[in-house]
């Protein structure tokens, strides 16, 4: 399941200048933020909301779509972020616009619209440009990057990535140089160059440990998992797919979340331990179907398939109804799962899925 989830640009112009019934909210909030209490934060910006006009409420719709995001609720988040694009015109906010470009951007990519999802972005590179905003112009170039990546334009992912870890560097963006230290991983290891991906992503890793940069982190050890399950050391990629999953949990991001959940019911899958695979790949699912994200839920089907095969439909259906589904939820996973099941090919031996006869 996808390893880069992109970042959002967050926009502040003026907020912290505001009067102090507009700038107060808007501190309590971004701490909140800072503390992954997304829910919180929405509640003060919305707050300052009721007292800021202008290019403040550009501002602050933003950050209420940067907090819906984060929390998986995609589509207030393009609400937010298509009305902070729409008041920023007449204000000939450009800045705010291209941040908003840019978000309104990541949500088409999580929906599967990369051709929309790049033209967005191209449209926000231009802006930031034209404003000489480098820290934007590099977050601009690794979303870029990602939806190359994407489309399976390595090359270009990679000529992407590498333009905005420079520019990251250049303005001691530490944040941007683990983010694209990550990408740049990930682009090495889809090359098929594992021991330079590694050596990408554990520098990644590092530089987000050590500014306190979660989603970071959580990207970093979802891409070191990613490269010991292509070794076939499906332990290993548990291990490090649960401490991201753990994280990823403590700073509420849903897709990480969901990511997460995916790729532990798959590592299970193959480690044979099928389950114990069955609940996180529901709850990956139930996630990534409330989001309406396009990556992820072929993935996670195709493991709940496997677990059928291997369990059969009853225990299955007892699992599922164990972790908390209601009937309705269970027949729509399992009519997905039979959907599944007719696209794929028929294999030639449980053995080329990675499977034995027995259930640990």
């Amino acid at each position: 399941m996808r390893r880069n989830l992109g970042r959002m640009a967050e926009y502040h112009d003026g907020l912290g200048t505001a009067e102090p019934a507009v700038r107060e909210p808007f501190e309590l909030g971004l701490a909140a933020m800072r503390s992954c209490r997304w829910d919180e934060a929405i509640s003060h910006f919305e707050q300052a909301m009721t007292r800021a006009g202008g290019v403040h409420l550009v501002a602050l719709h933003n950050l209420i779509g940067v907090c819906n995001y984060t929390r998986g609720r995609e589509d207030d988040a393009l609400r937010d972020f298509e009305e902070s694009a729409r008041l920023a015109v007449p204000l000939q906010a450009k800045r705010g616009r291209a941040q908003a470009l840019n978000n309104i951007g990541l949500i088409y990519r999580d929906n599967g619209e990369t051709d929309k999802a790049l033209t967005y972005l191209e449209d926000s590179l231009i802006l930031s440009r034209e404003l000489s905003d480098q820290w934007a112009v590099a977050i601009h170039l690794g979303n870029t990057g990602n939806i190359w990546h994407d489309k399976r334009d390595l090359d270009q992912a990679l000529e992407c990535h590498e333009q905005a870890l420079t520019i990251s560097r250049d303005i001691r963006d530490q944040w941007g140089v683990a983010s694209e230290l990550a990408c740049i991983g990930s682009v090495c290891l889809d090359k098929g160059d594992a021991e330079q991906a590694l050596k990408y992503d554990q520098e990644a890793l590092a530089v987000a440990r050590s500014i306190g940069y979660r989603l970071g982190v959580v990207t970093g050890l979802a891409h070191i998992a990613s490269i010991y399950r292509k070794k076939g050391k499906f332990d290993k990629a548990l291990a490090y797919e649960e401490e991201a999953l753990a994280i990823a949990r403590e700073a509420g991001h849903s897709l990480g979340v969901a990511a997460d959940l995916g790729n532990i019911g798959l590592d299970l899958v193959n480690l044979k331990k099928h389950k114990e695979a069955v609940p996180k790949l529901a709850e990956a699912l139930t996630i990534l179907l409330a989001t309406g994200a396009a990556d992820g839920p072929r993935q996670a089907l195709t493991g709940l398939t496997r677990c059928e095969d291997k369990l059969g439909r009853e225990r299955v259906e007892r699992l599922l109804r164990e972790f908390g589904l209601d009937e309705g939820q269970i027949a729509d996973l399992l009519t997905r799962t039979d959907h599944t099941r007719m696209r794929r090919p028929r294999p030639k031996s449980d053995g080329q899925l990675g499977l034995t006869t027995d259930e640990e």
